[in-house]
């Protein structure tokens, strides 16, 4: 008998200590169409500025890589010049497809860096693919010499 006079009064001790009263206010709690367009508002905003950085980190990134990649390909250009006969026909073909290759890179890229902070993520698809093409390529090539 003791223990459920016990229970009951720290259970009542507990209600009474969380319970507090409060002003009944009926707008607390309410979500307005102002609350609704200020906060879309924000979230689109911040969604175009993480595209826009994200566009931009990829757009560097490819930048960079193009610059390095020209650079190999200058070199395997250079070792390619003593080549006689149909290994240099071959080679000069190997050459021409990389560097199309390249240019069609390029454009995508340039696509990329034209297209706004929304809509970048369509044209980055084919900007790695691309890459990838480009860089499958020059690893063939270089590969064979």
């Amino acid at each position: 008998m003791y223990r459920i006079v016990w229970m009951l009064t720290l259970v009542g001790l507990f209600t009474a200590s969380g319970c507090e009263r409060k002003a009944a206010d009926p707008t607390s709690g309410k979500v307005t169409s102002e609350d609704v367009r200020r906060d879309a508002s924000q979230a689109a905003e911040t969604a175009a500025e993480y595209s826009r950085q994200t566009k931009d980190e990829f757009q560097e990134k490819i930048e960079s890589r193009f610059k390095e990649l020209d650079a190999k390909i200058a070199k395997l250009r250079e070792k390619g010049r003593d080549l006689t006969d149909q290994a240099k026909i071959d080679w000069d073909q190997k050459m021409a497809d990389l560097e199309t290759k390249r240019d069609a890179a390029r454009a995508k890229l340039a696509q990329v860096r034209d297209s706004s902070a929304e809509a970048w993520k369509d044209v980055q698809k084919g900007a790695q693919s691309a890459w990838d093409d480009l860089d499958k390529a020059f690893h063939e090539a270089s590969r064979e010499f």
